[in-house]
């Protein structure tokens, strides 16, 4: 057999298998979101109390099941590690560190939920903004008893965005042709292989300006400012953190370590533990990993791998691109 029909085989194995795995595991997957299945790694301190460092890195999406999103990170293993932190008295702050264009709304709706819970258990909430905390990623942010970002993280792009391609003159230039049978007058809505029309975009711009509305509430309970205040902020654009501060936006100049030492005070914590959750190495996830390493390298998987993650994401959206 020729080097290219073992490199096919062996790829039809490992998706193979990995399926199987999965079909055979996947309690072991749901499981990821209980307590006893994250190890807790100690960074520092030796007291009693503790404070958690949480990270919201790539796109805020639901990522499914327990399991890692395309870019890593999973918006529902989030949420069960802020529940977790919920749960355990010994726990007196959270820090959250962002990294994020967002995502979205749903997840990042769902986030926001969640982290104002921990406040109303009591527990203090601080988000340290790393390089990018924009839109879903402020959004997220919101909450939080304190923000931090450095000067130059890029925050903002406080608003919805929601695309639809149109490829109606590349259908056109190929001689294709899509004839719709449907039982309502909307029912193709967002057909990428016509123009839009101007009852169309009316109902679409209504869902965003609902979504946006919810924003700039987020934004005014979170900072303390009225709705007219957020709106001359919010038009999209995106912001330093030397501009955030400037905005009430975010609160202080300052990193991981800073944000951490706040909670620490703020929490009156005593030589707190600074904790870390990591998931345990399985079979299940190792083998996900090889799959998704054997798409990204198939030809067909080629032109997707060049679009960034947040371009992909479908639907209304708090992302910055």
């Amino acid at each position: 057999m020729k080097r290219k029909g073992w490199a096919i085989t062996i790829v039809v194995a490992i998706v193979i298998v990995g399926v199987i795995v999965n079909v055979r595991m996947g309690s072991d997957t749901v499981r990821m979101s209980n307590d006893e299945q994250w190890i807790e790694t100690v960074v520092s301190g030796t007291g009693e109390d503790r404070i958690v460092q949480l990270f919201i890195e790539g796109v805020i999406a639901d990522g499914g099941g327990g399991t890692l999103g395309a870019e890593g990170f999973s918006a529902r293993t989030f949420i069960a590690q802020l529940e977790r932190v919920k749960e355990d008295q010994r726990v007196k702050a959270v820090v959250i560190r962002v990294d994020s264009p967002g995502g979205t709304v749903n997840a990042s709706e769902d986030i926001h939920n969640k982290i104002e819970a921990l406040k109303q258990a009591g527990k203090v909430v601080v988000v340290s903004m790393g390089d990018t905390a924009a839109s879903g990623g402020y959004y997220v942010s919101a909450p939080a008893n304190r923000i931090f970002a450095s000067n130059l993280t890029i925050t903002g792009s406080l608003g919805v965005i929601f695309s639809i391609p149109n490829y109606q003159k590349a259908a056109e230039w190929i001689g294709y042709e899509e004839v719709v049978i449907k039982s309502g007058k909307f029912k193709d809505i967002g057909n990428a292989l016509r123009e839009m029309t101007a009852e169309e975009r009316g109902i679409f711009q209504t869902l965003i300006d609902e979504s946006y509305a919810r924003f700039v509430q987020v934004i005014a309970q979170g900072r303390n400012m009225t709705t007219d205040q957020v709106k001359k902020i919010a038009d999209g654009r995106v912001y330093s953190g030397q501009q955030a501060l400037k905005l009430n936006l975010i609160d202080e100049i300052g990193g991981l370590e800073e944000a951490t030492q706040y909670a620490i005070k703020q929490s009156n914590a005593v030589d707190p533990q600074i904790i870390q959750y990591e998931q345990p190495f399985t079979w299940s996830s190792l083998l996900l990993g090889l799959q998704s390493a054997v798409q990204s390298a198939m030809p067909t998987a080629t032109l997707t791998a060049l679009i960034p993650a947040e371009h992909r994401l479908k639907g209304l959206l708090y992302v910055y691109r």
